[in-house]
């Protein structure tokens, strides 16, 4: 202990001095240093150079005297404890000091070793805890959470700044209140209260009112405080306003279930409503039906577009559908451009083809995206249930399967689910799961099909035609498979396989004397790869093709869909120096005007022109193509001809070339060479 005394007389310093020597001997003091300043001047200069624990001062000094005594001292070191010395007739004084923050007065000629060991420990003690009280009382007022203490009867007797800036209540129209008072739920408060006389501790949420009746949720904590004796005197309730907090969780409770893109329920969310609606039906005689909708030939805005463009499609199509169904109904985006919807409280089946017959009316309409109309369509499965039993899983499975059925029998209808749908989509499963390995089996094979000069026989050229040799079903004509691995993203690797071996097989037919132009066709999903035109350059320099001996076919249809981004791509594998053929052409929608743009080779006059030449129409239109085609200096074939009057009407309006089976079947390899033995080779 570092004691300081400041004192003018001697004989007084000297007392003082062997009474805490006697202290320290009797042990009511350990050890402790003492310095001795004999005017308050010297004390405060003393302070400043050294480190004390506690002042003992006499109040009659030569340079103050009295109160100003203590209160330069007290100014010269706040935080230490200030014991006053006095005499018999100043004890008045000391007792006011007392009370203007002094720790304790002792009266001279009172005062033993005893007295004065506890009268400075006591000071210590004292001090301590007032700067403790101070600083809980700093902590109280500047705390962020509010805070308000109760007595043991639960009246709030103080709250902290927080508390009126949260709640708008200041501290005069709260103390004397109950603290449930302050809260919306008695039976909380009662709950609050039951749990702290065996726990002293509760924490919670619960709502509180603001100033203005508004309520408000918070994260309350309530403790109790007790004396010596486990008895409680006090509680102190502390509270955090969650209200932020919680529009956060709802915020992402609600990301959680709904879709970031259209704002509808996502597939999390459709499946919880759809268990509830399934267990309505059960408990009720009504119907209720899960649409599944796709929308038709998305993935074209999308690569064609962007995916900006895309999002705009999907967030409008959204739009939509929550016009064609009722409040209660629920629509979701199960992901990219799958929706589902529930509808509840059917009579029948009619009810939710009424509302899939808006639907396909909705999604009918043009789509604005960049300036540019798009048109899309829908495909529609529909699944009914009532209350018989079936499972979340089924429907979904059912409105599946017949959603395809509805994609697979030409689109932009709706479709209820059959049970021979479900024998046909487990037939199409396995169908493209043998697709898919049918190329590592080696399984593909190709055909050829002739095409001749019909004035003079002349083999000009030679198109290649896709097959697959089943392991269990035998030959599987392109009809049945071809769209499935369009549709599945297959065509990319088989369209590479076939144009390859045709190039092979081209090249081959080169070696032996015969410059046969090969024809591969190209599906739409191919002209989309940005990559196209480099692929083919890479497969002609593989097989050493010339590449004037390789003419790519696509249809008008598939060329017309996207009519601009056509015209780059063809213009890519034109500059490869391939020529490029317009297939089936005569029934499509192309521009006549716009067929100038294209890099184009050859017309191909479609087959169902050509089987129709007896009608007058038909075959004013084969004549046209056949003229326009000289006219524009390119090539014009005829396919499926299949009789010598056909032959005959192209021989007159000079067409260049045919191909059907008047000439020659599709063949394989094999016999194609057969055939190519028994002609004679071309220079």
């Amino acid at each position: 202990m570092r004691i300081l005394l400041v004192e003018d007389n001697p004989g007084d310093a000297r007392l003082l001095e062997l009474l805490l020597k006697e202290a320290h001997q009797d042990e009511r003091i350990t050890d402790y240093e003492f310095t001795h300043a004999a005017s308050l001047g010297e004390g405060l200069q003393t302070l400043g150079q050294g480190a004390f624990d506690i002042i003992l001062i006499d109040l009659s000094l030569p340079d103050a005297h009295g109160r100003d005594s203590y209160l330069r001292i007290q100014r010269g070191a706040p935080d230490l404890p200030v014991v006053a010395l006095t005499g018999n007739d100043d004890e008045g004084l000391a007792a006011e000091l007392v009370a203007a923050g002094a720790q304790d007065y002792l009266v001279k000629g009172q005062v033993d070793a005893r007295l004065l060991a506890r009268a400075l420990r006591y000071a210590i003690e004292r001090k301590r805890g007032e700067e403790k009280l101070r600083l809980v009382a700093q902590v109280f007022e500047v705390a962020l959470e509010g805070i308000l203490v109760t007595d043991a009867a639960q009246s709030v007797i103080s709250v902290n700044r927080a508390f009126s800036d949260i709640t708008g209540l200041v501290e005069g129209r709260v103390v004397g209140r109950p603290m449930f008072g302050l809260h919306q739920s008695e039976g909380l408060f009662h709950k609050v209260w039951a749990t702290q006389s065996s726990e002293e501790h509760w924490q919670g949420e619960a709502i509180c009112h603001r100033a203005s009746g508004e309520t408000f949720p918070v994260w309350l904590n309530v403790n109790a405080v007790k004396n010596t004796l486990g008895s409680v005197t006090h509680f102190v309730a502390a509270f955090n306003d969650i209200t932020a907090l919680k529009r956060s969780e709802e915020r992402l409770r609600h990301i959680a279930h709904h879709d970031a893109l259209t704002n509808l329920p996502n597939r999390l969310l459709f499946e919880d409503r759809l268990d509830q609606a399934l267990a309505h039906v059960r408990r009720s005689a009504s119907l209720a039906a899960v649409l599944f909708i796709d929308l038709d030939r998305f993935k074209l805005v999308n690569d064609t577009l962007g995916h900006t463009s895309g999002d705009i499609l999907l967030r409008t199509a959204a739009q939509r559908l929550r016009g064609c169904v009722r409040e209660v109904d629920t629509v979701a985006r199960l992901g990219g451009d799958e929706f589902a919807v529930i509808l509840g409280d059917l009579n029948s089946r009619e009810d939710a083809a009424v509302v899939a017959r808006k639907v396909l009316e909705a999604m009918g309409g043009a789509f604005e995206l960049d300036s540019q109309e798009v048109f899309v369509t829908a495909s529609i499965g529909i699944a009914m249930y009532g209350r018989e039993e079936q499972n979340q899983v089924n429907i979904m499975e059912q409105a599946d399967i017949a959603m395809y059925h509805a994609k697979r029998t030409g689109r932009n209808a709706y479709h209820f689910y059959a049970e021979d749908m479900n024998i046909q989509s487990r037939q199409r499963l396995a169908l493209e799961t043998d697709l898919r390995r049918a190329l590592e089996r080696n399984e593909y094979l190709l055909y050829y099909q002739p095409q001749v000069d019909p004035s003079s026989g002349e083999m000009i050229g030679v198109e290649a035609l896709l097959r697959w040799q089943h392991r269990e079903r035998g030959l599987v004509m392109p009809a049945e498979f071809i769209p499935l691995l369009e549709e599945t993203g297959m065509i990319i690797p088989v369209g590479e396989w076939v144009m390859r071996t045709a190039c092979i097989q081209a090249h081959k037919w080169l070696d032996e004397g015969r410059p046969l132009r090969m024809a591969v066709n190209l599906s739409a999903r191919q002209l989309r790869q940005e990559d196209l035109a480099e692929r083919v350059r890479s497969i002609l320099l593989e097989t050493g093709l010339p590449p004037g001996l390789l003419e790519i076919e696509l249809t008008e249809t598939i060329v017309m869909e996207n009519a601009g981004e056509a015209v780059i791509a063809l213009n890519r594998l034109k500059d490869l120096g391939v020529r490029i053929a317009l297939d089936d052409f005569g029934t499509g929608a192309s521009s006549l005007a716009y067929l100038k743009h294209f890099p184009i080779d050859t017309l191909k006059i479609s087959s169902a022109i050509i089987v129709e030449l007896e009608d007058e129409t038909d075959a004013a239109i084969a004549g046209a193509v056949i003229s326009m085609a000289r006219n524009m200096k390119l090539s014009s074939v005829a396919e499926g001809v299949e009789n010598v009057q056909q032959l005959d009407f192209l021989r007159r309006e000079q067409c260049d070339s045919i191909q059907g089976y008047l000439i020659s079947r599709p063949m394989s390899a094999q016999a194609f060479a057969e055939m190519l033995d028994k002609l004679p080779p071309q220079v």
